[in-house]
């Protein structure tokens, strides 16, 4: 049984090996499976693993196969499971690749040609790794002919390229690369002369077909090996909308693996997963219920009005405006495929025949702008997906076409028979691409572009949130009943999770009001709007003690930000001296940090709802997880610093301190961690100790009586005779103590839980049915884990 994951990280120097050590720790926490990140060859120096160069060798880099029958013994000596990270939709574009190193050899007369989404009709594989234009860097020497033991290959940079058989004897440099089945071109091109699908904008990430029964069973022939030996008990599917056809996929891979299924979807507030043969997601909309919870809509407005005086409040402009760059520039090549495509369509079609380049292109540049969600899954008969094409449909008409007709005769291609085309094979394609494209132009749109330009409150730009949340408790009473992971925190969120924790104290409304006296009193040069983001992102991570890599991190994490803004610089036309302006403000404020006196209890009241989410994440979905090191408080920035290594050894330390200790004293000690450790051993001790009752119920509220009902908020699991209730504040600002997290300033005397009868605080020993218990319970530790018996 599956009661909760701890997702590891890989590669960065952490091996098999390594992660055969910390198991004992991890099944004494209460730990049932380690979740991994991708395990199978990648790129020389990956960070991540998703760049997969192989997927039927294990990374030597982590200890091939070796080490893993190493972490393979250590896992069942342990009674633990392993849940996989696999990437079927993408691979590396690179000569480490040994499938996309024999198309670049031999074209579309490889074996491995059809493994690839590559336009064969477009003409030569598209390379685009020169650093400068094809012309000058022929005549500088950046590209040259280097003679190996192999042979003669052409060498760009240490990119090492094939050459095709039958040209190695052609001596004139310009003449044997025209004689390849591929093309070098300047890395600009790639934004719109691409012959394959890419990974969102990532040229060197190329898209697989693993909707090919043939590619399925290349890609997956170890995975599937590891599975049936039973050392591989989960999988975890990477950016599952990015296939041609999920739900087909998702089928077979359930009817080969057999084992439990999570997918990163994101999902909207008002969007269910679809009914596929999946445990669930991994978890994003448990974050945006969190944020849904905990902030307070009065000090959001208060901020919002705020904020509203230094920089542009309207969100529905802005991010129409980010979907125009993101499909116009970013995703160029991707637009004018579509356009291509569809004109081909509408040319046999006497009604829409007369559709112009322009005008086409017109109608999908509004009609996957309107889109909600990241994506339909046409063909079918869904009418969730005729619902979200209609509204897109009615969106698009804001954007005053030449001619609205061509909106219905694109949905019609969208929701006809592909199979009743006059060319069935283009139309496929048309539906398949629309819908891998409008994923990253989503994603790209909203959480890389709009999650960087607009900063009221940073704690709702996080990946599957939303800059204007519909407040309350009602997002996650619906995402804890759904399956799934309980994340709060991954390897792709903006910034920690009790980074987030506190930014929700933030939006306590004298908090806000301090926020707002204080930003412009930090140093640094900068335009208000971002020196208010930056203010918000100090206050996020400042660190609770030293830490001499500060400043720096601050400052890469400041530089990323207005990069991924695309506004005054960015990723591909860098200014550098505004981001010399930037990064000497970041460091100055990092300097600064005493300046943030005024917030130090919202800081302590952003802990005690950090433990609230510890807490509700333990209780809530089917499987709690728990990121690398986050037993421990998390202040991480955006990545790469989330994905720091971690004290493994601290953190098993910290857990069994926490283990022992007096839980006031935990709440007094506060900034060592053990606190937050506490709370969650809780959590997942009772998910062992009651199995029975988790199994058998869903999570609902309970109603509070009192005074200050209205800040704090209760929920509780029941099965027959037998209970859980879990109490935890919401809005803590205005209870906190002097020092420490325990609360007692403010009236909580008369603060109740209905039906109290019988219910014993798991921390503090008090049975709640007494009166004034609850309020000397919080006095010591400020929530409550109550069970019954």
């Amino acid at each position: 049984m599956i009661v909760a994951t701890y997702r590891l990280q890989f590669r960065n120097g952490f091996t098999f090996e390594d992660a055969a050590s910390i198991l004992p720790h991890l099944a004494q926490a209460g730990i049932t499976h380690l979740y991994a990140s991708p395990i199978f060859a990648a790129t020389a120096g990956s960070t991540h693993g998703y760049d997969v160069t192989d997927h039927n060798v294990l990374d030597p880099a982590l200890g091939g196969e070796a080490g893993f029958a190493v972490l393979a013994e250590a896992l069942e000596a342990a009674g633990l499971g392993l849940i996989v990270d696999i990437v079927p939709n993408h691979m590396a574009a690179s000569m480490e690749n040994p499938w996309w190193r024999d198309v670049a050899m031999h074209g579309e007369a490889s074996d491995y040609a059809r493994h690839f989404d590559i336009d064969w009709n477009a003409g030569k594989l598209i390379l685009p790794i020169l650093g400068k234009p094809y012309g000058e860097a022929i005549v500088e020497g950046d590209i040259t002919r280097r003679e190996t033991p192999d042979g003669p290959v052409l060498a760009v940079y240490d990119n090492i390229l094939p050459l095709a058989p039958g040209t190695e004897h052609i001596e004139n440099l310009h003449d044997l690369h025209e004689a390849q089945n591929y093309r070098l071109t300047y890395w600009r091109f790639g934004r719109d002369g691409l012959t394959y699908r890419r990974f969102f904008e990532v040229t060197g990430l190329v898209g697989v077909r693993v909707e090919d029964p043939l590619v399925f069973e290349h890609v997956h022939r170890t995975i599937l090996r590891l599975v049936a030996e039973g050392t591989v008990t989960g999988l975890r599917v990477d950016h599952v909308d990015g296939l041609s056809d999920p739900a087909g996929y998702l089928a077979t891979l359930a009817e080969r693996a057999a084992v439990p299924i999570w997918v990163e979807k994101i999902l909207e507030a008002d969007e269910g997963l679809r009914d596929w043969p999946v445990e669930g997601t991994t978890g994003y909309e448990f974050i945006a219920a969190m944020a849904a919870l905990f902030t307070d809509g009065d000090g959001l407005q208060a901020l919002s009005e705020a904020y509203g005086e230094i920089a542009q409040n309207d969100l529905p402009a802005m991010m129409d405006e980010a979907k125009t760059v993101i499909l116009t520039r970013n995703l160029a090549g991707e637009l004018e495929r579509l356009t291509e495509l569809a004109l081909t369509l509408f040319r046999s079609d006497l009604s829409a025949r007369d559709h112009g380049r322009a005008t086409v292109r017109e109608g999908l540049v509004a009609l996957m702008k309107g889109l909600s969600v990241y994506r339909t899954y046409l063909p079918s008969d869904d009418a969730e997906d005729r619902a979200v094409l209609a509204a897109a449909r009615d969106a698009a008409t804001a954007e005053k076409l030449e001619d609205e007709r061509v909106l219905d005769d694109l949905i019609e291609l969208l929701t006809a028979d592909p199979a009743a085309a006059n060319d069935p094979d283009v139309a496929i394609e048309f539906v398949a691409r629309l819908q891998q494209t409008s994923g990253p132009l989503m994603a790209k749109a909203l959480e890389d572009t709009l999650f960087y330009r607009h900063h009221r409150l940073l704690a709702l730009n996080e990946v599957g949130g939303a800059l204007d949340p519909a407040l309350g408790a009602g997002r996650f009473l619906g995402v804890a009943a759904a399956g799934g992971l309980a994340a709060t925190q991954t390897h792709d969120t903006k910034r920690g999770e009790d980074s987030r924790a506190r930014l929700y104290a933030l939006s306590a409304p004298d908090a806000a009001a301090r926020f707002v006296a204080l930003w412009p009193t930090l140093p640094g040069d900068l335009p208000d709007k971002l020196k208010w983001a930056l203010a918000q992102m100090l206050f996020a991570a400042d660190p609770l003690g030293d830490d001499a890599d500060f400043a720096d991190r601050f400052r890469e994490a400041a530089l990323k930000s207005v990069r991924e803004a695309m506004e005054d610089t960015s990723w591909t036309r860098r200014d550098a001296d505004f981001e010399r302006q930037v990064a000497e403000a970041a460091v100055a404020m990092a300097g600064a940090r005493e300046r943030l006196a005024p917030l130090a209890d919202v800081e302590r009241a952003g802990a005690v709802i950090g433990l609230g989410q510890a807490l509700l994440k333990t209780l809530g979905r089917p499987v709690p997880d728990i990121y690398q090191g986050c037993f421990d408080w998390d202040f991480a920035m955006v990545d790469p610093d989330n994905r720091r290594p971690v004290d493994f050894e601290a953190e098993a330390a910290l857990c069994a301190a926490a283990r022992v200790a007096d839980p006031a004293f935990l709440a007094r000690d506060w900034t060592s961690g053990a606190v937050k450790a506490r709370v969650l051993l809780e959590g997942l001790a009772l998910r062992r100790e009651r199995a029975a009752l988790f199994a058998r119920s869903s999570l609902t509220a309970l109603a509070l009586q009192g005074g200050a009902a209205g800040d704090f908020a209760a929920f509780e699991r029941r099965s027959g005779d037998e209970r859980l209730v879990a109490l935890i504040p919401i809005r803590p600002l205005p209870y906190l103590g002097e020092a420490g997290l325990g609360l007692s300033r403010g009236s909580l005397a008369d603060l109740t839980v209905a039906d109290a009868a019988g219910l014993v605080d798991r921390l503090t020993g008090r049975a709640l049915g007494e009166k004034g218990a609850i309020e000397a319970a919080l006095r010591n530790f400020p929530i409550l884990i109550a069970t019954n018996r």
